[in-house]
């Protein structure tokens, strides 16, 4: 092994070790449920105040540990949950993770493993159609930051082109609400070969090391930072 590999794998470690189990699209449904039951119990035990920024969504979203320094000065709570797809942030994550706090935004991430089992990116926006409906129906003046599909190594990277597909016709759906923004992190984390930059992975697994957020944070907080700033503390 590498002096390169070995670093990259004992921060692989280090950012592992801490989290609950790491779920992905081949883990149980019924493992995916008792971590969404796992997340709802501690939101309700200890409730976000109103008005901050709550990011929902699978994997990627659950491992982003460094979002409230990330995302500084921005109240932010993190409500990931591995293994989970867009029909859960649909049908559960937006309806109790979400609106009953009455965030004034939320960030979702989803996608990776809807894509990678299959789903036809069509039906990834139908859901999604669904999500932001729900959203705005419930809490009108919230806003709806979308992050792109993080492009995976291996055999994930198979599906690039629906994975592209989903972003696109998510970004045009965004782009028909003001209150709805897409920001690609796709591309950002593929180099010049067109593959996913290796340094930013886990060797051998779809999940991103430090180095990863640390690419996401110079595409994401440019973005909701400056928006979502003036609405900090604001009653």
């Amino acid at each position: 092994m590498t002096l390169r590999l070995l670093c990259a794998f004992l921060l692989a470690s280090s950012v592992l070790c801490g989290a609950d189990e790491v779920l992905t699209d081949k883990s149980s449904p019924s493992k995916v449920m008792a971590l969404y039951q796992k997340v709802l119990a501690a939101a309700r035990k200890e409730p976000p105040a109103p008005g901050g920024i709550i990011c929902i969504g699978s994997s990627h979203m659950q491992l982003w540990k460094s979002v409230k320094e990330d995302l500084a000065p921005l109240t932010v709570h993190n409500y990931g949950i591995g293994g989970s797809r867009m029909t859960h942030a649909t049908d559960l994550f937006i309806d109790n993770l979400a609106i009953p706090f009455k965030p004034r935004a939320v960030i979702l991430y989803e996608g990776s493993n809807d894509i990678n089992a299959g789903t036809q990116p069509e039906e990834v926006l139908a859901n999604f159609r669904k999500l932001y409906g729900k959203l705005h129906a419930a809490l009108p003046q919230a806003r709806l930051y979308v992050l792109g599909v993080v492009p995976s190594p291996g055999k994930r990277f198979e599906k690039i082109a629906d994975l592209r597909k989903a972003n696109e016709l998510i970004a045009k759906e965004c782009a028909t609400q003001p209150w709805m923004k897409f920001i690609d992190v796709t591309e950002p984390l593929i180099g010049a070969d067109g593959k996913p930059r290796e340094e930013l992975f886990i060797p051998g697994n779809i999940h991103m090391l430090p180095a990863g957020y640390v690419v996401w944070k110079s595409v994401i907080a440019p973005v909701i930072v400056p928006t979502e700033n003036p609405f900090e503390h604001v009653k």
